[in-house]
């Protein structure tokens, strides 16, 4: 049987499966007891790295008891001590107990003669994840550098992963992203070559994504863990990916969706316990703030702070166990009475900071509305602005069109005036023929005026931005719009008759007619002041 033992313990790093498989095969009832330890051993061993959820520590504890009492110098002793630790923090316990087991097996690995590289990976990897965890950064890197040197020394690929990993967010827990990204670009080097280590390069990546600000990258990402979820043999919340998918959504400012992957990961929550789960409620409320849904908001940071609080509690709860296996009762009473007082301290600094947060939270919004009108007001304003530089453009193009009409008209009744003034002067006391020559002159001039409207002549757009008509039809003559145009200038009786070289009788019956043919074809006669 020890034969057996000893080789199911060769297998389980590789096929652990199989070698809890071979064990359950075996009473253990029926071994001697050292066998009945290492088989005690080994069990533990392969429901680690096969992901058992451990409930209880006592096979290892009684295995740690046998060797400790009865063979100390075995190797096996120092892997119970290090299994003890690691099945407690895989329980979930925080307490001294967890530390101290995995302290004394690095200190009776030192002393071994030919120490096992695979030992002193699994000591220093737990050793540096509880300093880790307890934010001990630096001596956290100590000893997963350690752990790097056994591992390289190992040439075990997934002790390696793990490594490298153990760095990268201890890196990135120290805001080192530079050095991060470079355990970051060797993990990646790994992707597809490891089986159930994908999920992991994913999830380092897109943390590093939405550091760096590459919230789509990172998004991504998550959506890819989400497809390798159901193929990972390790236990994963599932709501923990919806959660991180609803983040990566907030900073992309995609709402809706965020909201959606907010709230199924709080229908996903597998353990009602988890002192964290007040960040799943307290997600939900800050993206229904942001939706403008106050009330729901509202409800949920009330949900948020009694988690939180629940998670106070919890945290002292322990806090106390510690302290009462540390000292005695009168001791301990005393650092409960401070314990909760600072309890109280954190629940009160709490609610002062979630009023706090509502209030700027509210303020915040009532800034964006003040912004959001300053934007449209500047926004009319720059359309009121275009609409009048429109307009002066249209009032310029008028007025370029009055001035070639008054030019051509004074440059010929000047000529005329001149024209009559010299030949006065000079030649109709004395020469007859000045009578008919200036007949010529007055004759060329008056068809000069009569054909202005020729040489003046407007284009349908210019006609459009003096009269606001529109000649659809073809109805209006050339006559007609240039009569109507002057009638948009103001023009009287006596002027449009000077400008069409008419009487004002004329200018009456011409607008008269006019104004019946428009009528005719119901158009606008607003023009027809009369």
């Amino acid at each position: 049987m020890y034969q057996w033992l000893c080789y199911w313990d060769s297998m389980v790093d590789s096929v652990p499966q199989l070698v809890s498989d071979s064990l359950l095969r075996v009473d253990p009832e029926g071994l001697n007891r050292s066998n009945r330890a290492y088989h005690g051993l080994l069990k533990v061993i392969s429901d680690d790295k096969t992901y058992v959820n451990f409930a209880s520590d006592s096979l290892i504890n009684a295995v740690t008891d046998h060797y400790r009492l009865h063979d100390p110098r075995n190797r096996n002793y120092i892997r119970s001590l290090a299994y003890q630790g690691i099945v407690r923090t895989r329980m979930g316990v925080k307490d001294s107990t967890v530390y101290e087991p995995l302290r004394e097996a690095g200190k009776l690995f030192a002393s071994m003669a030919n120490p096992d590289p695979s030992l002193g990976y699994l000591i220093n990897y737990f050793l540096g994840n509880i300093h880790y965890n307890n934010r001990n950064y630096a001596s956290a890197d100590e000893y997963f550098r350690k752990t790097l040197d056994y591992a390289l020394e190992e040439r075990d690929s997934i002790h390696l992963f793990d490594t490298y990993l153990a760095l990268y967010w201890n890196e990135m827990e120290q805001e080192r992203f530079a050095r991060g990204k470079l355990y970051l670009d060797t993990l990646s080097s790994f992707y597809s070559r490891l089986p159930g280590k994908d999920y992991f390069i994913l999830n380092a990546q897109s943390i590093y994504y939405d550091v760096i600000g590459e919230p789509e990258k990172a998004l991504e990402r998550e959506k890819t863990k989400l497809l390798l979820y159901r193929n990972q043999e390790e236990s994963i919340e599932l709501s923990r990916v919806y959660y991180n998918i609803s983040y990566r959504y907030v900073g992309l400012e995609q709402l809706d969706s965020a909201m959606l992957y907010a709230q199924m990961a709080i229908d996903c929550i597998e353990d009602p316990s988890f002192m964290q789960n007040y960040l799943y409620y307290h997600n939900v409320a800050n993206i229904a703030e942001k939706q403008g849904n106050f009330t729901l908001s509202n409800q949920y940071l009330k949900s948020a702070f009694e988690l939180y609080n629940k998670s106070i509690s919890d945290r002292l709860d322990t806090q106390i166990a510690e302290l009462e296996k540390k000292y005695d009762l009168s001791e301990a009473e005393n650092e409960v009475l401070r314990a909760r007082q600072q309890s109280l301290l954190v629940i009160i600094g709490a609610l002062m900071l979630v009023i706090v947060l509502v209030f700027i939270l509210m303020y915040a919004w009532k800034v964006r509305r003040t912004a959001r009108l300053k934007l449209l007001n500047a926004e009319y304003k720059m359309r009121q602005q275009e609409l009048q530089a429109k307009i002066l453009r249209e009032e310029a193009g008028k007025r370029k069109w009055l001035l070639q009409l008054y030019s051509h008209i004074s440059g010929r009744l000047a000529f005329l005036q001149g024209e009559i003034e010299t030949l006065t002067q000079r030649y109709i006391s004395s020469h007859p023929k000045v009578y008919r020559e200036m007949e010529k002159i007055l004759k060329n001039t008056d068809t000069d005026l009569r054909d202005i409207t020729k040489a003046v002549a407007t284009d349908d757009e210019t006609f459009y931005a003096y009269t606001r008509l529109k000649d659809e039809e073809g109805i209006l003559n050339t006559t007609e719009k240039m009569l109507l145009m002057l009638l948009a200038c103001d023009a009287d009786n006596r002027q449009l008759a000077t400008f069409m070289n008419t009487s004002m009788e004329s200018v009456r019956v011409r607008k008269s007619q006019l104004k019946r043919k428009m009528q005719e074809k119901n158009m606008d006669t607003s023009l027809f002041h009369e």
